[in-house]
């Protein structure tokens, strides 16, 4: 029969069960939940969250990356969140950036029927629907076409994209000469900043329709502030739009850990 182990035993000789004495106190060390107000844990919990505006993706991965990160393919971007920030973005989160790209990186979203809706749906829903055709309600259209005009210039629509949101508009019991002033946006060319902010706030669009409007301004204000680093792009989003805001921002130079 073989001996039995002994501790101590053998080769490696006595061991020693003397602990020695703790470096640091493990009653001192923190283990409690992440600080929500730090902007690197605001970034993660925004990053994961399906309610994150377009807006507010935009400004964070633009913050972050600069004007390459437009021309990424989706995967990319999807990685180096990963990687940056520790977490995977939520798919609604994704996909509302990758529409952003698309409006941000020519004009498709101004020239193209299924390009127009779906971006208007991902900045809704966060479902594009690239691959089939899915129409969007006036709310979904209006708020489409004003967060589009939060983050770039303007460029005069096609003549289909006019017809069609005069048809849901139409639908919903609007007449010709009583569109709710959001969708000058789509039938004036030339239009500007201020032309978005102004049709945003007119009390001529309609109480359901300007509810539904200033709900998701008062999402992406609220958002806004809990990134305090970029509270000045908040400020000025309807004054400058979103990259002029970006670049002018005084507070900036954020680092993730």
């Amino acid at each position: 029969m073989a001996e039995d182990f002994q501790l101590g035993s053998g080769d490696l000789g006595p061991v020693d069960t003397e602990l020695p004495p703790p470096t640091r106190d493990p009653f001192s060390m923190s283990f409690g939940p992440p600080d929500r107000d730090d902007p690197f844990t605001v970034r993660q919990d925004l990053l994961q969250s399906p309610e994150t505006m377009a807006t507010v993706v935009h400004a964070i991965v633009r913050d972050k990356y600069g004007d390459e990160a437009y021309g990424w393919d989706p995967l990319t971007v999807a990685l180096e969140l990963k990687a940056d920030f520790a977490v995977d973005p939520c798919s609604e989160v994704l996909d509302r950036w990758n529409a952003m790209q698309l409006v941000m990186s020519g004009d498709a979203f101004f020239k193209r029927i299924d390009a127009f809706l779906a971006v208007c749906n991902a900045f809704s829903s966060g479902e594009p629907f690239f691959g089939a055709f899915d129409p969007v309600t006036v709310e979904e259209a209006a708020w489409g076409v004003a967060e589009v005009g939060m983050n770039r210039d303007m460029l005069p629509f096609a003549p289909t994209i006019k017809r069609y949101c005069k048809l849901i508009l139409e639908r919903d019991g609007y007449g010709k000469g009583d569109f709710p002033p959001v969708f000058d946006i789509v039938f004036e060319d030339n239009t500007t900043l201020r032309d978005v902010k102004a049709g945003l706030v007119s009390s001529e669009n309609g109480a359901a329709l300007k509810t539904y409007l200033m709900d998701n301004v008062g999402d992406i204000a609220k958002q806004f502030d809990s990134l305090k680093d970029l509270k000045n792009v908040d400020e000025d989003l309807l004054k400058k739009g979103l990259v002029n805001a970006l670049r002018d921002n005084k507070e900036g130079g954020y680092e993730p850990k």
